[in-house]
């Protein structure tokens, strides 16, 4: 259906409105593909159980779980999770500028009726349905229990986060707080590159957890001083660091202890080339979120290629 000549017009005079108009249409471009190929990759591939999954490229389902030992805490909410993201933003005029941000890289576990996987969350793609944004103080609404009415209510806790973030800005929040999290036992669906280690390479499976583990303790510098600076000197020295390497070892061994005994253990991270995603969604949930993510995009691409057409072909006309 042709534009109305008065908008045409409008639109042939405003070379910077054609311009964000064609940007729109980019952005459609790339977003409408993206989630086709996920969608289809989705369908196309076929669900494996843990225990006999074959070695390399897999789709599995199960329930998220936590790993034994020191838990993943979501550091502005205080939620205890398998899997956190936060950013903290600073109002600057009409704009908000990210100011703190981080994501956590902590193993957790995949647990189908078969058995159990350890996922590597680090350089996946996270879709999580527990999200939650509020304004004011980190500690103001962002409350373990906002995301357990998350996991009872699901719509419901999405609206009600809206709405105390928007209530938020006009009461003037100066700081912005977002966190998504993926819950104990939440349903889990993955695709990635799935490893069996055998014991041979039980202590390269060891090791691989101790950095993780000091990479989450170097994440929170306050908590590792307070646990391993014994001179209370403000530093971490090298006697100490030893010390706190030590522990993150036996605390390594101790999760992956129970896995030992099991004719291998199970990993699940990303691809040397491919998709890796994780999503606390049904199978079924995913595609369709997906599949409407694609005819947006392509929409949005369509409508604005559209656009410019008529008022470039108007201008040439003109």
């Amino acid at each position: 259906m042709p534009l109305p000549a008065g908008w045409l017009a409008q639109l042939q005079q405003s070379p910077g409105l054609l311009a964000f108009i064609g940007i729109i249409g980019v952005v459609g471009l790339l977003v409408g593909f993206s989630s086709l190929r996920r969608y289809r990759l989705i369908e196309d591939i076929p669900t494996a159980r843990v225990r006999s999954a074959p070695q390399g490229y897999v789709e599995l389902h199960g329930q998220a779980r936590a790993l034994p030992g020191e838990p993943i805490v979501a550091p502005l909410s205080q939620t205890p999770c398998c899997w956190y993201s936060f950013r903290v933003e600073q109002r600057a005029g009409k704009n908000w500028r990210t100011i703190d941000s981080g994501t956590s890289d902590g193993l957790f576990l995949l647990r189908d009726e078969t058995g159990e996987c350890l996922i590597d969350p680090e350089g996946a793609e996270i879709d999580t349905t527990h999200s939650q944004t509020w304004h004011g103080s980190a500690a103001g609404l962002g409350l373990p229990g906002l995301h357990r009415l998350g996991q009872d209510f699901g719509p419901g806790f999405r609206v009600a986060s809206r709405v105390l973030g928007a209530s938020g800005a006009l009461l003037g929040g100066g700081q912005r707080y977002t966190e998504r999290v993926i819950l104990e036992g939440d349903p889990l669906y993955a695709i990635g590159w799935f490893h069996s280690l055998d014991d041979s390479d039980f202590r390269d499976s060891e090791r691989v957890r101790m950095q993780e583990i000091l990479r989450e303790w170097k994440a929170h510098p306050e908590r590792l001083r307070e646990r391993f600076d014994l001179d209370r000197n403000g530093t971490i020295d090298l006697r100490e660091w030893q010390l706190a390497r030590e522990q993150a070892r036996r605390q390594a061994r101790e999760e992956l202890e129970p896995a030992r005994n099991d004719t291998h253990v199970h990993v699940l991270r990303k691809p040397p080339q491919g998709i890796y995603l994780i999503a606390n969604r049904e199978e079924s949930a995913l595609v369709r979120r997906l599949r409407w993510r694609a005819r947006i995009g392509l929409g949005l691409f369509g409508l604005a290629l559209l656009i410019d057409g008529l008022a470039l072909a108007g201008m040439h006309l003109g």
